[in-house]
C-alpha cells in the first residue's frame, strides 16, 4: 500500500471517530491493520525514503445506522449495517459495490444488493475523494427510501419465492455468487474456502467457473451463510450478496447437496458443474439462471 493512500485512511476514519455526529456509528473491523497504518502514517515504521507498506489485508469498517445522529428507531435504516472494504488504494480508487456488505439486523436474507450498488453508483463521481463521510450524508438524505426501494427491486427479481409461502416441494438455500472460483490445489483462496465450509459443518456444493457460487442447503441457517461469506472475506474471496432462493428438495437430493450423500463426503462441499446444477434445479433452465443470476 502506498503510503500517502495509508495517510488518507487512517486520517479520515480518525476524523469520524473524533465527530460528533459520525463517531458512535463508525467502528475499525480491522484494528490491528489500523494500529499498523497509523504508526506507518506517522513514520514509526517506514523510513525516511519509503512509499510503499506491504499489508496482506485491507482496511476495514462497519458503519451501524442506529447509532448516527437523527436515526430513530423508527426510521428504515434503523437495523441497517454497512461492512466496507478500502481498496488498498483508497481513495485513488473509488468504492464499488463489492467493496460494501449491506445487511439488516436482526432481519433473514434479506438482499439488499440494490442498496450497495446504489451507494456505489452514487460514489462514482467521487473518485480520488474520501467516501465514508459521503456515504454516511446519503444514508441520512435517504433513510425513508432507500431500505425500500432496494427490497423491492429485489423481490421484482425473486421470481415469486416468497419466504412466508414457499413452492410445494422446496427448501430454502443461500447463494453466494463470486467472479470466479478455480478449481485446483494450486488455488489457495479457494482451497481455504471449501476447508472453513467443512470445519463449520456446512451441507452444499461449490460451482467452478465463472461466475462461479456456493450453494448452502438445509440444516445451514441464514446466520451460518453470513458468517461462512464473512469468513471467505478474510480469505480474500468476497460474494456480492447472501441470497435466499428456494430451490427443489428432490434436486438437491439427487443431485447430492445434502442428507446421506453430504455425511458421507464429511462435511465437504459438492465440486459441482452445469450438469450438476441442472439437476438441482430439476431441469428447469430459468431456475439455473437464476442461481447463477444471469438473465
Amino acid at each position: 500500500m502506498n503510503i500517502s493512500n495509508a495517510q488518507r485512511q487512517v486520517s479520515e476514519i480518525n476524523t469520524l471517530q473524533s465527530s460528533i455526529k459520525y463517531s458512535n456509528a463508525i467502528e475499525v473491523t480491522t484494528p490491528s491493520l489500523f494500529n499498523r497504518l497509523e504508526k506507518a502514517s506517522s513514520g514509526q515504521y517506514a523510513s525516511e525514503d519509503q512509499t510503499i507498506l506491504p499489508v496482506k489485508k485491507c482496511l476495514a469498517v462497519k458503519i451501524t445506522c442506529k447509532d448516527l445522529d437523527d436515526i430513530t428507531v423508527n426510521d428504515d435504516i434503523s437495523n441497517l449495517i454497512l461492512e466496507i472494504t478500502l481498496p488498498f488504494n483508497y481513495p485513488q480508487q473509488v468504492l464499488n459495490h463489492d467493496d460494501i456488505n449491506a445487511y439488516m439486523k436482526d432481519e433473514d436474507a434479506l438482499n439488499l444488493s440494490g442498496l450497495e450498488k446504489k451507494i456505489s453508483t452514487y460514489l462514482e463521481s467521487f473518485t480520488g475523494c474520501d467516501c465514508l463521510e459521503l456515504i454516511l450524508d446519503w444514508l441520512l438524505d435517504n433513510k425513508d427510501t432507500c431500505i425500500e426501494s432496494s427490497s423491492s427491486s429485489c423481490c421484482s427479481n425473486d421470481k415469486g419465492n416468497n419466504k412466508s409461502q414457499p413452492p410445494a416441494g422446496t427448501v430454502e438455500c443461500y447463494i453466494l455468487r463470486y467472479n470466479h472460483l478455480l478449481q485446483g490445489p494450486e488455488h489457495k483462496k479457494e482451497k481455504n474456502m471449501c476447508d472453513t465450509a467443512k470445519k463449520s459443518k456446512l451441507q452444499g456444493g461449490i460451482y467452478w467457473g465463472t461466475p462461479g457460487l456456493v450453494i448452502l442447503v438445509p440444516p445451514t441457517t441464514i446466520e451460518d451463510a453470513k458468517e461462512y461469506a464473512s469468513d471467505c472475506r478474510d480469505i480474500g474471496k468476497r460474494s456480492d450478496v447472501v441470497e435466499s432462493m428456494y430451490l427443489p428438495k428432490n434436486g438437491i437430493e439427487e443431485a447430492g447437496l445434502g442428507g446421506l450423500a453430504q455425511q458421507k463426503r464429511g462435511g465437504r462441499l459438492k465440486d459441482m458443474d452445469s450438469s450438476i446444477l441442472r439437476v438441482v434445479c430439476e431441469g428447469e433452465e430459468d431456475l439455473v439462471r437464476s442461481v447463477l443470476g444471469v438473465k
